[in-house]
């Protein structure tokens, strides 16, 4: 995912620095309770949930919307916040210092045609549940560890 230039530009002036960086994923679901993946382009082997980082002082809830749109073609409608997951600081590949902030939200409703954007997200695809593929990162275990803890609450094994 490309980074918002606030963020291009900070990194001029501080270098690799550690940084506290704010995003947000969304889970979306069709009529059989599938859920939304997306495939990076890339990155045969990786999925997640369509995500992104927020803009220079845009609430996530909007980050989520514009992200989504961006990466699916989807219009997000409505949505609920599950939870805001924190990482540890790290040092990513290119050197850069961060801890993300996440707020992971269960999209209510949407509307349009799912369709890759081909710049980032090469593939989108349903999966159920029992079905996912490993997720990316931590708020793609946290959200697996959820659908699936969901998925048990709903046969009466929760």
């Amino acid at each position: 995912m490309p980074s918002p230039d606030y963020i291009t530009d900070l990194r001029a002036l501080i270098g690799n620095a550690p940084v506290n960086l704010m995003g947000a994923a969304g889970l979306l679901f069709d009529d059989e309770g599938r859920v939304l993946l997306e495939r990076l382009v890339g990155r045969d082997e990786v999925w997640s949930l369509p995500s992104g980082l927020c803009e220079l002082a845009e609430p996530p809830e909007q980050a989520l919307r514009r992200e989504v749109r961006e990466e699916t073609g989807l219009h997000v409608l409505g949505a609920e916040l599950l939870t805001l997951h924190t990482t540890p600081l790290r040092t990513l590949a290119n050197g850069h210092q961060a801890s993300f902030y996440t707020a992971l939200y269960r999209v209510t409703h949407w509307e349009g045609t799912p369709q890759p954007d081909g710049r980032e997200v090469e593939r989108l695809d349903w999966f159920a549940v029992n079905a996912l593929p490993p997720l990316r990162g931590y708020i793609g275990r946290w959200a697996a560890e959820w659908l699936q803890a969901r998925q048990e609450a709903a046969c009466g094994r929760g």
